[in-house]
């Protein structure tokens, strides 16, 4: 890893150029608007260090990247701070002397004048006295000279320094809300956080909150250098395969590169070479080979720095040889031939997209056939990245009904690798980026971890649409919203989930947007009835809401599945006999289990939560309540770990033929369910024949229409077997 520009050195650097000796009392002191978009990431190799698992190791000459410490000579709009002594004693009434400009231009050795959003005209001054409490007589240019000084002894692994530096910060942000400098520092830190978490979900919710602070920072203050510098490396630093950020450093590299070739006052000519070597390797590890050596050939062509030229050999750059682009692009002409194949693929395609329709909600046969669709049109045209990514998402889709969990592992893994290739090669493609985004969506976090990532795309998708509301329908707008939410709550970021629904919501969407919001925050509504409620009161009271919690809980929502947990655990442990209670107890573990992010817990308390429904079905196998909860927990296990699709079976038998000899035992629309339920049972285990007889029944029984739509094309016959 090239080694990092410290803040200090610049600064230091800066003071000498202004002539300012360090602890002159003369030095200019920040005012509190112009602190808002100034001092951005001075340390411009402040890559966010190794630390808790987000490095993305690679091999670079220890010696050859020793001498490499650029320094950054300036700022689209920076702070006059930077030329305030770090350690001097501010005086308790500072005078504060501003120049604006309207469009401020960096020289060499000397910081302009803040611009217009600082809100100064020329000639005004004004006194920097909003004081950071708890830091008595501190102003805020020196507490956020501390801040930033905290801050870089944490890029290098100080978690201690990272903690003061995040909490002076938080501090600083609310005296100056509109400081994009600072929400950058504080975006910065908070990654940091996340870096040097224990808990993995700790570390991706920092890391996620301290990626949407950049953001807005950037949004803020979109050409200032030393904002872009900030991002670019916390981005640069993150492991692609879980955040999907190497993009963003692309393109805030890309941007810095672009700035200094106008304007090579804007910083030093060392550090834009150390930029275009990191903005080749970022194209690097997003696959995008050509446009990689494209650029490190424009840094050969700017140094002739030996220790340029040997990382570039390291990365397979034949250095001396190399004189032009080697690239060419190769026109084909269209042929007859070619027409013809053009219109079997979109045919192929075409049924693919329909077969994978249907595959989502779980149909094995429509999975192979739009496996083996994808696939053929990928052979007539390998390199489209539109069926490259269907083929990837169905492969995914095939793997999770694989009886095997290393087929299971493999097949998902597989898919992430090639959508994150497909993406990286395309990164403004709309409809690959909805294929990746709902793929890690769907895959399950305490295994994958691919939470976060589709985070990324989704804001990805909703700004996009923002901005240009023809590239897909309002419709697809509000649902990325509302599944945003609950992608947030899922990494337990519930303020960031509650203002995704909430701007969903001032939209005024389709009502069922609203409905699901309220089942997702349900448990804020049960918590007061929950304490008027008691065993030694009224009993039926309590199963009765304990059996609604439960059942909100199986529909998704986790703090219901909580209180579920907790309502019958108190049961059980009051009567143990009780193998109603048992039940719902071992059922209500399970649950939670299941929304759970570590691996090895989610196991153990699926395990723990089936012996206690086991249990209580064997000392009352009559009881068809016991009997439904056991079969809708099995039949909700993955099949290639848990192998528990044969009991469900079973159990669906029983309570059809049960309902068919007492239907008061439950409700037709429940033996519907239960008979569809069943049919997808028999054809997880392989079972069409047996399935297709039991969708046959239910399609005689004149059901809900919304069988008839799910069931098209699976049943032909009618038949008398269930």
């Amino acid at each position: 890893m090239l080694p990092s520009v410290t803040f200090g050195s610049v600064r230091r650097a800066k003071l000498r150029q202004e002539g300012i000796k360090e602890g002159d009392g003369n030095q200019k002191v920040l005012s509190t608007e112009v602190a808002a978009e100034t001092e951005e990431y001075p340390e411009a190799r402040e890559q966010v260090k190794p630390t808790a698992g987000f490095e993305e190791e690679k091999p670079v000459d220890k010696e050859a990247g020793a001498a490499l410490k650029p320094e950054v000579k300036g700022a689209e709009d920076p702070d006059p701070a930077v030329q305030s002594k770090a350690k001097t004693q501010p005086e308790a009434d500072t005078k504060v002397k501003v120049k604006a400009e309207a469009e401020p231009e960096m020289k060499a050795g000397k910081y302009p004048a803040p611009g217009d959003d600082a809100g100064e005209t020329a000639g005004e001054t004004k006194k920097a006295q909003v004081r950071i409490r708890g830091r008595r007589g501190m102003l805020l240019t020196e507490a956020f000279h501390e801040a930033v000084s905290l801050h870089e002894r944490g890029v290098t692994g100080d978690k201690e320094a990272v903690k003061n530096a995040y909490d002076l910060l938080k501090k600083i942000l609310k005296a100056a809300p509109r400081n994009s400098v600072v929400e950058a520092y504080f975006g910065s830190a908070t990654a940091l956080l996340g870096r040097d978490a224990l808990d993995p979900n700790e570390r991706f919710k920092k890391a996620v909150k301290g990626l949407r602070i950049l953001d807005g920072a950037v949004s803020n203050a979109p050409d200032n250098t030393e904002v872009r510098t900030l991002r670019a490396y916390v981005c640069y630093r993150l492991p692609e395969n879980y955040f999907h950020r190497t993009a963003t450093a692309v393109e805030d590299f890309g941007y810095l590169a672009a700035r200094y070739e106008k304007d090579p006052s804007v910083f030093s000519g060392n550090f834009y070479c150390q930029v275009l070597y990191d903005l080749g390797a970022s194209y690097k590890r997003l696959g995008r080979k050509e446009e990689a050596e494209s650029t490190w050939q424009k840094l050969l062509s700017r140094t002739k720095d030996a220790k340029y030229r040997q990382l570039l050999k390291q990365e397979g750059i034949k250095v001396p040889e190399l004189t032009e682009e080697e690239n060419i692009s190769q026109n084909v002409p269209v042929t007859e031939v070619d027409l013809q194949t053009n219109k079997k693929k979109d045919e192929l395609f075409g049924k693919g997209l329909k077969l994978r329709s249907v595959a989502l909600s779980g149909d094995k046969e429509a999975v192979r056939g739009a496996l083996d669709h994808f696939t053929k049109a990928l052979d007539l045209e390998p390199d489209n990245p539109l069926i490259k990514a269907y083929h990837a998402d169905c492969t995914s889709l095939e793997a999770r009904h694989a009886g095997d969990p290393g087929k299971m592992f493999a097949g998902a893994i597989k898919a992430m690798k090639t959508l994150d290739a497909v993406v990286n090669s395309n990164p403004d493609d709309v409809e690959v980026r909805f294929i990746r985004a709902y793929h890690g969506f769907r895959l399950p976090e305490a295994f994958f971890h691919r939470t976060a990532a589709a985070i990324a795309d989704f804001e990805y998708l909703i700004r996009h649409w923002e901005k240009d509301h023809s590239v897909f329908s309002k419709e697809s707008y509000q649902r990325l919203l509302f599944d945003l939410g609950v992608a947030h709550r899922r990494l337990g970021m519930e303020e960031e989930a509650a203002a995704d629904w909430k701007k969903l919501l001032s939209l005024r969407p389709a009502p069922k947007y609203k409905a699901m919001i309220e089942e997702h925050r349900g448990f804020n509504l049960v918590r007061n009835s929950m304490k008027k409620l008691s065993l030694e009161g009224d009993k039926e009271a309590y199963y009765k809401e304990g059996i609604r919690l439960h059942d909100l809980g199986v529909a998704g929502n986790r703090e219901a599945a909580k209180l579920a947990l907790d309502m019958w655990e108190k049961a059980y442990e009051k009567n143990q006999g009780d193998t109603l209670a048992r039940a719902y107890y071992g059922s209500s573990m399970a649950l939670v289990a299941r929304d759970g992010t570590d691996p090895n817990t989610l196991f153990g308390s699926a395990i723990k939560g089936m012996v206690h429904v086991n249990r209580a079905l064997s000392r009352d196998r009559d009881n068809p309540a016991i009997r439904l909860l056991r079969a809708y927990l099995t039949n909700s296990l993955p099949e290639a770990f848990f192998h528990q699709t044969h009991k469900a079976i079973k159990d669906f038998r029983y309570l059809a033929m049960a309902y068919q000899k007492d239907n008061t035992i439950f409700s037709k629309e429940q033996y519907h369910k239960i008979l569809y339920d069943l049919g997808s049972a028999y054809e997880r285990v392989e079972d069409r024949e047996k399935a297709k007889k039991v969708w046959a029944n239910l399609l005689a029984d004149d059901p809900d229409p919304k069988y008839a739509v799910a069931l098209r094309g699976k049943v032909e016959a009618k038949d008398d077997e269930s």
